[in-house]
C-alpha cells in the first residue's frame, strides 16, 4: 500500500518550523546577552518554542499523511514527545548559551538532534493504525547524519556570526535539519496493513490534533513575537545605554577639562563692570579662589605694563565690531610677581539697542609652556645643538649686519678663523665620545675669554669663528690670538688621562680685507690655512700674498686635472738591487709631472695638492696602470714596487681593482710590490687587514714603506703579513755619523731576520754605507749610489741581463755623493 503527503503539508511545515525556529534563536540571543534569573527563564522560553517547533512540524506532517488505513494517536505518547522536543531544547540551549569553542557546538549539535529524533521517534511510536510500521535502517541513518549536520551548521553560523545576518541563516540551517529528519524518516517508514490489529479506539482524533496543533502554533508565534519585541527592546535598551554613557563621559570630559585643563573662564558685565573668574583662572596665577576681586579693573591691574595697549585695543576693535572674536596674547603677573603668558580669546554676547556691547565672556589659556618652546626653538635655530655657542646661520647674519655697519659709519671689526690642531687623532684614539666632550670644553674656554660684544661660533666639526668687535686692532687681535692659543693649549682631563690639543688661527680685518662676508671669511680662512701650513698652534693676519699663494694653488690644480686627463704625468724608475752582489732585481715606478711653464714640478707638492683635492686616487691608479704595463714589456722577471696612498686604501674594492689592472696589462701577480705606509693601516686597522689579506690571496707583496718614522710597532709587523720593510732615509743617511742611527737599522735589520720579513734600506748615497748595510746582511738597497730615478730607457743597457756593481764603489772614500752606479758585464 502506499501513503503519501498532501500538497499543502510541505509548504506549511516549513512555515512553521522556519518561525518556531527564529523565535528560539530570538530567544537564545536574549539569555546569552542575560544572567541569572532571567537567563534562566529565556532558556526555558527557548526549549519551549524549539519543541514546540520541532513537535509543530512533525505532526503538521502526520496530518497531511494520506493512508488506506485507519489512523488514531496515543495521548500519552504524544504529549510526551512535546515534552521530549522541549526538554532536549532546553538542554541544547544550556550548553549553547555560553558555548564558543568547536567542541561545545558539536555536544550542542548531538544533543539537539537526538531531541528532535527522539520526538519523531516517539511521536510515531503514539501512531495507532491497523497494521504495522517496517522501518528502513540505512535511510533511518541517513536522516540522523543528515540532521546532525545541518544542526552543526546552524550553531556555528549563530554563535561565530560568520555572515550579515547570523540569525535567519542559522534558522534556516536548523529548519533544514528538523524537515530533513522527519520527510527522510517517514520515507523510510512502511505501513503493512494487519487484519489481525483491531481499528484504534477511544484515541486522539485527528480533530483534536489539529486543535493541539493549532494551539502550540498560537505559542510558537507568541513565542516569536515575544523575541522580537525583546530583541528591540534590548536594543532600544543599548541605544538609551550607550547614548547615556556618552553623555556622561562628556560631562566628565567637559568637568576635567575646565578643573584640570589650561583654560580659565571669565564673564564681564561691560556695563557694570562687574566680573566672574573661574577658580581656574586664578588658580593659574597662584591665587587662591575668590582671592581676587571680580571687577574689569582686577584683570587691567594685572596686565603687563608692554602688553596693556595691545590688549587693550584688540579689544576695543571687537567691541567696535571690527574683529569677529577677541583674540591676544599677552602676560599676566602672577602672587609671586612673575609674569605667565596667556592666551585670551572672548566674544561679546550681548549687545543692547544701540548695539553697544553689554556682555563678553571667553577664556584665559595658559601658553608658558609654547612661549617658552618656541623661544627654545629660536635659540636653536640660532646655536650650536653640541656647544650651545653661536651657530653659522647666527654667525654670518651677525656679520653681515656688523660689515654694513663699519660700511655706513666707519669703523672696523675682525674675524678669527678658528681650527683645533689634532683633534682627528682624539676622535681615533679615545671615540666620538670623548671628542664631542672635548669640543664643549673647548667651547667653554673660548667662551670664558670672550668679551661681551664679540661673538664666538661653531661653524662645524672642530671648526670655530669669532666675529670681534670690541677690539679690532692689530695688537688687541694678536692678544686675543695668542690668549685663546695659551688657554686651548693646556691638557682636557678626561677619563683618567690627560688630552692635549692645538690651536691654529687666521685672522682678516675690515674694511682693510674687504667689506663682503664672503671674501672677509674666506681671508681669515686663507689665514688659518698658512698658519697650519706654517706648523699649527699659531696664528696669522691675512696678507695680499696669500691671495696669490691660493690663485698659484687653483691654477696648479687645474693644471694637474689636464695632465692627468691628457697623459702629461710621466714614470721614473729607481733600481732595487741585491745587497751583497749588486745584483739588479727591481725598479720603484716614481711618478714626475713636467709642467710645460714650470718645469719639473718636484713630487712632494703635486701629490700633496693631490691629496688635498681628491686627485690622489686617479693618479695612483694611472701609476699603477702604467708601470705594469711597462714592466710587462721587461725581458727579464725584475719586481715592480709601486706606493699606494693612504686614500687608495680606503676603497673597499681595492684589491678587485689592482687584480683587474694585472689582468689588463699581462703583468704576473708574484712581479709586484705594494708599498703602504703606516698611516694607510691606522686611518682604519680592521678594514686595512682585510685588505692586505685579499691582496695577498692574489699573490701580490706588501711592503712597509719608510719604517720608523710612524706609529710602527712590534704589533703592526705581528697583526700584517708584511713581506718587507723599508728603512727610512732618514736613518740610513746617518749611520756613519750617528751611533745612535747605526743602533736603530741594526736593530730593524736583526727584527726582521727574526720575523722572517726581508728588509730594504732606502737612500743609500755612499760606499760606507754600503759596507755597513752588507755587514749588518741587509738584502736590498736602494738609492742614488746605485741610480736616481731616470725613464726606463735609461737602463735598457743593463736591463738583458745579470749585473753587478763595480767594485771601486766598494773601495771608495766613505762620502761620495757623486758616486754612481756602474754595471759590468
Amino acid at each position: 500500500m502506499t501513503d503519501e503527503h498532501a500538497a499543502w503539508v510541505l509548504p506549511l511545515s516549513a512555515l512553521v518550523c522556519w518561525v518556531s525556529c527564529h523565535a528560539a534563536f530570538g530567544l537564545l540571543k536574549q539569555a546569552r546577552e542575560s544572567a541569572g534569573w532571567a537567563a534562566a527563564i529565556w532558556l526555558a522560553a527557548t526549549g519551549a518554542a524549539a519543541g514546540a517547533g520541532i513537535w509543530s512540524t512533525h505532526f503538521i506532517a502526520m496530518l497531511g499523511h494520506e493512508s488506506p488505513l485507519a489512523i488514531g494517536y496515543d495521548v500519552r505518547l504524544t504529549l510526551a514527545s512535546l515534552g521530549v522536543a522541549m526538554a532536549t531544547a532546553f538542554c541544547a540551549a544550556c550548553l549553547i548559551r555560553r558555548a564558543a569553542g568547536a567542541v561545545a557546538i558539536v555536544a550542542s549539535s548531538i544533543v539537539l538532534t537526538a531531541g528532535i529524533a527522539a520526538m519523531h521517534f516517539t511521536g510515531m511510536a503514539g501512531v495507532r493504525i491497523t497494521g504495522r510500521f517496517i522501518w528502513d535502517e540505512t535511510l533511518v541513518a541517513a536522516a540522523l547524519a543528515s540532521a546532525a549536520v545541518l544542526t552543526c551548521a546552524a550553531l556555528f553560523v549563530f554563535t561565530r556570526r560568520p555572515t550579515r545576518y547570523p540569525r535567519a541563516v542559522a534558522t534556516t540551517f536548523l529548519a533544514g535539519a528538523i524537515g530533513t529528519l522527519h520527510f527522510v524518516s517517514m520515507a523510510a517508514m512502511r505501513a503493512l496493513p494487519d487484519p489481525s490489529i483491531a481499528a484504534p479506539e477511544g484515541e486522539l482524533a485527528r480533530g483534536a490534533l489539529a486543535a493541539g496543533i493549532a494551539a502550540v502554533m498560537l505559542t510558537t508565534l507568541a513565542f516569536s513575537a515575544l523575541s522580537l519585541f525583546a530583541d528591540r527592546l534590548r536594543r532600544a535598551n543599548h541605544a538609551l545605554a550607550a547614548h547615556g554613557a556618552a553623555l556622561r563621559v562628556s560631562e566628565e570630559r567637559l568637568a576635567r577639562a575646565l578643573d584640570a585643563g589650561s583654560d580659565g573662564l571669565w564673564d564681564w558685565d561691560i556695563a557694570t563692570g562687574q566680573a566672574w573668574y573661574s577658580d581656574r583662572w586664578l588658580t593659574m596665577l597662584g591665587y587662591a579662589p575668590g582671592e581676587l576681586e571680580g571687577l574689569i579693573e582686577t584683570w587691567q591691574g594685572l596686565l603687563h605694563p608692554q602688553d596693556g595697549p595691545k590688549a587693550q585695543g584688540l579689544l576695543q576693535a571687537h567691541f567696535d565690531g571690527h574683529s569677529p572674536v577677541y583674540e591676544c596674547e599677552h602676560r599676566l603677573r602672577r602672587k609671586d610677581g612673575s609674569w605667565g603668558w596667556v592666551l585670551a580669546r572672548g566674544k561679546v554676547v550681548e549687545r543692547d539697542g544701540g548695539d553697544l556691547p553689554q556682555r563678553i565672556v571667553g577664556t584665559h589659556i595658559d601658553i608658558e609652556a609654547r612661549k617658552l618652546a618656541e623661544q627654545q626653538i629660536a635659540h636653536m635655530a640660532r646655536h650650536d645643538g653640541l656647544t650651545g655657542l653661536t651657530n653659522r646661520a647666527r654667525f654670518c647674519e651677525l656679520l653681515g649686519l656688523a660689515l654694513r655697519e663699519v660700511a655706513d659709519e666707519g669703523g672696523t671689526c675682525a674675524v678669527m678663523c678658528l681650527d683645533l690642531d689634532r683633534f682627528k687623532s682624539v676622535n681615533d684614539t679615545v671615540g666620538h665620545m670623548a671628542g664631542d666632550e672635548l669640543l664643549k670644553r673647548v667651547a667653554g674656554r673660548f667662551a670664558g675669554r670672550m668679551h661681551p660684544a664679540d661673538t664666538v661660533a661653531r661653524m662645524g666639526g672642530d671648526e670655530f669663528a669669532i666675529l670681534v668687535r670690541s677690539d679690532p686692532s692689530d695688537e688687541g687681535l694678536r692678544r686675543l690670538a695668542a690668549d685663546l692659543i695659551s688657554v686651548v693649549g693646556k691638557p682636557f682631563p678626561f677619563g683618567g688621562q690627560a688630552i692635549e690639543v692645538g690651536l691654529s688661527i687666521g685672522i682678516a680685518r675690515a674694511p682693510q680685507h674687504g667689506l663682503v662676508e664672503t671674501l672677509l671669511f674666506n681671508r681669515a680662512d686663507l689665514a688659518l690655512y698658512q698658519a697650519k701650513a706654517e706648523g699649527r698652534n699659531c696664528y696669522r693676519m691675512f696678507d695680499a700674498a696669500m691671495d696669490e699663494a691660493i690663485t698659484r694653488r687653483r691654477e696648479l690644480e687645474r693644471d694637474l686635472r689636464t695632465a692627468l686627463a691628457n697623459g702629461g704625468l710621466e714614470l721614473h724608475y729607481q733600481p732595487q738591487v741585491r745587497a751583497g752582489s749588486c745584483e739588479l732585481i727591481g725598479f720603484e715606478a716614481l711618478a714626475r709631472w713636467r709642467h710645460p711653464v714650470r718645469g719639473l714640478i718636484p713630487p712632494g707638492e703635486f701629490i700633496q695638492l693631490a691629496e688635498e683635492t681628491g686627485l690622489i686616487s686617479a693618479l695612483g691608479e694611472w701609476v699603477l696602470r702604467s708601470a705594469c704595463s711597462e714592466a710587462a714589456r721587461w725581458t727579464r722577471p725584475l719586481k715592480l714596487a709601486v706606493n699606494l696612498s693612504p686614500r687608495e686604501f680606503q676603497q673597499s674594492d681595492l684589491p678587485e681593482r689592482i687584480f683587474a689592472i694585472l689582468a689588463e696589462t699581462g703583468l704576473p701577480p708574484s712581479r709586484l710590490e705594494i708599498e703602504i705606509t703606516e698611516t694607510a693601516i691606522f686611518a682604519d686597522m680592521s678594514r686595512a687587514l682585510s685588505i692586505l689579506m685579499r691582496l695577498k690571496a692574489l699573490g701580490i707583496s706588501i711592503a712597509m714603506d719608510d719604517f720608523g718614522t710612524g706609529y710602527a710597532s712590534l704589533a703592526t709587523l705581528q697583526a700584517f703579513p708584511f713581506d718587507k720593510i723599508k728603512i727610512d732615509r732618514s736613518f740610513v743617511g746617518q749611520v756613519e755619523t750617528s751611533p745612535q742611527a747605526a743602533v736603530i737599522v741594526r736593530a730593524v735589520l736583526g727584527l726582521g731576520r727574526s720575523l722572517g720579513i726581508g728588509v730594504v734600506a732606502e737612500g743609500v748615497e755612499t760606499a760606507g754605507q754600503v759596507r755597513f748595510l752588507v755587514g749588518e746582511n741587509c738584502e736590498e738597497l736602494q738609492g742614488y749610489l746605485f741610480g736616481k730615478p731616470q725613464p726606463i730607457e735609461s737602463f735598457a743597457e743593463v736591463m738583458g741581463g745579470r749585473q753587478a756593481c763595480d767594485l771601486a764603489i766598494r773601495a771608495a772614500p766613505v762620502r761620495q755623493p757623486a758616486a754612481r752606479l756602474a754595471f759590468a758585464s
